[in-house]
């Protein structure tokens, strides 16, 4: 029985060829749609996240501050300012901390040959590029042994390297910074961080902390960066910097303000909460066209029911039972969606390919590779969910005009034209 109700509805879908085609059309239409859609925003998350990457790996920033405290009997409004020496004593007494930078930013003077200009210099040690997201285009990054032996090298970023040397080769080149002679060992990969501080990664230049304390007084750390052994440390790992740093400088614990902490997960909630409302209200919409196109269907298993009505007496009259009839008509709705998925899916797939990708972070930091694009991502994932959430659809859609077809009266179908 299943055998002939499955050969009725192919018939039944060629016998009434151009309906079906319209309805597999706006089926074909709103899967298409849909999964645009969804792989838009799986596209602007990555885009995002990208950029998160590039301002750093679980990064904690440390800025100065002023107690609001008194702490053994030093007064309220004291200047707490880290030192270069701190890094050493979280090292030894932090046991969550991965990694640990002090870190010295001073805007300084540039020159190669007869060009010169003005950049920030970032005076830290061999881990800021780990934990900071300092990806090499070209060369490598400060070393241990640049450090110990206060080898005067720099790492240039990106457009650092455009405004001094144009076209012309960087690296083992001389440049002078405040009129004391660099070797460039490295060149930063272009930067889209969504976050930064002090000025773009890409217009610095980093050198040696150590190195950094022959061309100016470097007492004090601008801030001071760590990364904690894994995210899920964060918190724990903060606590033991902030008691550490408290012990050295004489400040309470307790006292947030004394020095700032910007962590990661601050940083990575809000572009997290960005991305997933982004996604959220574009799979609203996505199913709000799916469930027009169920509509659709909806609307024409209903007239097929009117048109059909003789066919269906005379099925009942030979014995068909009410399931018969539903399972006919729930066929034909399913039939109908699975078919409109593939081709919506084939035709996603055609349009995903030939718009390729939709400026984004790219356009504003102006970086040509077009890395951090919103790169239209149609995955099995976004399809089976498409699919699934469609046939869902497709047979609610048809359920309605399957009981109604199933209740009609044999004797009066039959009477019908």
């Amino acid at each position: 029985m299943i055998v002939e109700i499955v050969k009725r509805v192919l018939e039944n879908l060629v016998a009434y060829s151009k309906r079906s085609l319209m309805t597999v059309l706006g089926i074909t239409w709103g899967i298409a749609s849909f999964i645009l859609l969804m792989a838009y925003g799986d596209g602007f998350q990555k885009a995002m996240m990208l950029g998160l990457s590039y301002f750093g790996d679980n990064v904690v920033v440390v800025w100065n501050g002023q107690t609001s405290m008194q702490a053994g009997g030093a007064r309220s409004g004291r200047v707490i300012r880290t030192e270069p020496r701190d890094e050493e004593m979280i090292r030894q007494r932090c046991t969550l901390v991965k990694r640990v930078s002090p870190e010295v930013y001073r805007e300084m003077q540039l020159r190669w040959n007869e060009r010169l200009t003005t950049a920030g210099i970032r005076a830290v040690n061999e881990e800021y590029g780990a934990i900071r997201g300092m990806f090499m285009g070209e060369g490598r990054f400060l070393s241990a042994e640049d450090l110990s032996t206060m080898r005067r090298v720099a790492v240039i970023g990106y457009d650092l390297k455009k405004r001094l040397f144009s076209q012309a080769p960087a690296l083992d080149e001389d440049v002078f910074i405040n009129g004391v002679r660099f070797t460039v060992v490295g060149i930063l990969k272009k930067k889209v961080a969504i976050s930064n501080y002090f000025t773009q990664d890409d217009n610095c230049a980093l050198i040696p902390v150590n190195v950094m304390g022959t061309l100016q007084d470097i007492r004090y750390n601008s801030v001071l960066v760590f990364q904690p052994v894994s995210g899920s440390m964060e918190a724990r790992a903060v606590r033991q910097v902030r008691q550490t740093l408290a012990e050295i400088h004489k400040f309470n614990p307790a006292d947030e303000k004394a020095l700032i902490f910007s962590t990661f997960s601050e940083i990575f909630g809000i572009i997290n909460g960005l991305t997933a409302a982004t996604r959220g209200l574009l799979g609203v919409i996505g199913l709000f066209t799916l469930a027009v196109a169920g509509v659709g269907i909806m609307n024409i298993m209903l007239f097929c029911v009117q048109e059909r009505t003789h066919e269906i007496g005379v099925l009942k009259a030979l014995g068909a039972r009410k399931w018969h009839i539903r399972l006919q008509f729930l066929g034909e709705a399913l039939a109908l969606s699975i078919l409109g998925g593939i081709l919506g899916y084939l035709l996603a797939v055609l349009i995903a390919g030939w718009i390729g990708s939709i400026p984004f972070l790219s356009e504003l930091f102006e970086d040509r590779s077009g890395q951090a694009d919103i790169h239209l991502l149609v995955n099995s994932r976004v399809f089976l969910t498409a699919f699934i959430t469609f046939s869902v659809i497709g047979l609610l859609s048809g359920t309605w005009p399957a009981i109604k077809a199933s209740r009609l009266d044999p004797i009066e179908s039959l009477r019908t034209e």
